[in-house]
């Protein structure tokens, strides 16, 4: 018994310090939390709401898209959660007239993501700040300090907002990413470089996961067409470099998944991956707008799409 208590006593601050430290990072701002507390606010009046993973979260600019537009993305956001925020959001969406969602390369593909080793950690973020309860908050996704690389990495800044309540989100007030700048110089060698590596690591080694992915992406479709709420369905300009290797397979998956929304829900589709208008520093990397290219590219979703 003594020995227990001797382990109890000794393990007692390192608890309290854990403790202290899932306080402080949960406390921090960050672009989940602060996108689930300005929909709870804000969501009757959002007349376009935008959907999706890195391509829609650092793409679209609501502020020059139209009136009352809030980006509801983040990175690596699959189908399943884009359904669950419009369900969960869904009632209060009373004057909601368009959203907007991402079809690209990957999205149709994508693993669940529990089973990202890349981004499982973002589950813990949609379970503790978004309040999606697919998971107990007893499990490792109910603890910032479950994936102790990303609790490290943001446990100083934590520190510091606790001291000095100053900190800098991810993304603007009205939920566009800002992490993405505009490069001062294009360079072709380090762009080539960067675009394979997002190639490999985007290219489809199976497809068991393409029907869980299209259901989400249908439900959604549904909900759209059942209340009169227009789908816009865009696929995000990418740098020559990089849809050039694109396997033909896979976008022509891609597309199909678009066009069955189009065809069953009445969803519109524009496809802008080889959009020759995008060039050098629209670019922040291979398949992804730079604040430049983002700001660009809105204004021509506006003006050919219109209707925001």
């Amino acid at each position: 018994m003594r020995f227990v208590r001797n382990i109890m006593l000794f393990a007692l601050p390192l608890v309290l310090l854990l403790a202290l430290g899932e306080a402080l990072v949960r406390h921090y701002p960050n672009s989940y939390r602060y996108k689930s507390q300005w929909m709870d606010q804000h969501a009757d009046s959002v007349q376009t709401l935008l959907l999706g993973a890195s391509h829609i979260y650092y793409a679209v600019v609501p502020d020059s898209l139209g009136q009352a537009t809030f980006n509801l993305s983040n990175v690596s956001q699959l189908y399943e959660y884009d359904w669950f925020l419009l369900d969960h959001y869904g009632a209060r969406l009373k004057r909601l007239r368009n959203l907007v969602l991402a079809v690209d390369d990957t999205s149709p593909f994508d693993a669940p993501m529990e089973q990202l080793p890349e981004d499982w950690y973002r589950c813990i973020y949609y379970r503790l700040y978004m309040g999606y309860d697919k998971h107990s908050l007893c499990s490792k996704y109910g603890f910032e300090l479950s994936s102790y690389s990303t609790f490290r990495r943001k446990l100083m800044p934590a520190v510091r907002y606790a001291v000095s309540g100053q900190a800098t989100l991810d993304c603007d007030s009205l939920g566009f990413g800002t992490a993405f700048l505009t490069p001062q110089r294009f360079d072709s060698l380090a762009m080539r470089h960067d675009s394979d590596i997002a190639l490999e690591r985007h290219r489809c080694k199976n497809w068991q996961f393409v029907q869980h992915n299209s259901q989400y992406l249908f439900k959604i479709a549904q909900w759209c067409q059942q209340r009169g709420v227009r789908l816009v369905i865009i696929t995000t300009p990418m740098w020559h470099g990089y849809y050039d290797k694109v396997g033909r397979r896979q976008l022509d998956a891609m597309h199909d998944i678009a066009q069955q929304c189009v065809m069953r829900y009445g969803a519109v589709y524009r496809d802008y991956m080889r959009d020759s208008r995008f060039q050098g520093t629209d670019f922040h990397d291979g398949d992804h707008l730079s604040r430049q290219g983002a700001e660009k590219f809105t204004r021509i979703l506006r003006d050919e799409v219109g209707g925001f």
